[in-house]
């Protein structure tokens, strides 16, 4: 098996928003945690799951962020993780791939489907291992997962219901292990 880590260090879990229709908000998970593993370095048997804390949220203004952490949307007291486990990766092309999961978002977990690209692979010249870069982006209706409120804005709501995820990964891929016997 091959396992493949995250780099805290080189990875973003973001997002984006419309707000009242005219402009784009950007935000971000600051805290989570991502393992997989697969039976060869084909990336598509690839199984695994990316884990959130939605109280790392932030899009740079702290009466949003409290508020999208506050019951009326996320609710992160009571459901303080967002996971996304993957199902299945499909090789679409050389470097692109359509990565299947299970989106969990408070107590609604649904199918969703990214469209993701391998940026490139290289040997870490300080850590020997090897490095994937990759990128992966979809879009999510945020009232399928209970994200319902829309605010006093009249016909117009506050925050778009699609709502467009992107994750910018760097990839320790781990050595692989060898079979049990």
């Amino acid at each position: 098996m091959v396992k493949y880590e995250l780099d805290p260090a080189h990875t973003n879990v973001g997002f984006t928003a419309k707000h009242l229709a005219v402009s784009t908000v950007h935000g971000q998970f600051n805290r989570w945690e991502g393992q997989f593993e697969g039976p060869d370095d084909s990336l598509t048997g690839v199984r695994g799951t990316l884990k959130v804390e939605v109280a790392s949220l932030s899009t740079r203004n702290d009466q949003r962020d409290t508020h999208l952490r506050s019951a009326d949307f996320f609710d992160a007291e009571k459901y303080p993780y967002i996971t996304f486990k993957v199902t299945g990766i499909e090789k679409v092309d050389q470097d692109s791939y359509k990565l299947r999961g299970d989106l969990t978002i408070k107590e609604t977990t649904r199918p969703v489907e990214l469209t993701g690209t391998i940026e490139g692979r290289v040997a870490d010249p300080f850590g020997g291992k090897e490095r994937l870069g990759v990128s992966a982006s979809g879009q999510v209706n945020r009232m399928d997962f209970g994200l319902n409120w829309d605010g006093l804005a009249g016909s117009v709501p506050f925050a778009s219901h699609q709502i467009k995820l992107a994750i910018d990964a760097e990839i320790i891929v781990k050595a692989a292990e060898a079979a049990a016997a």
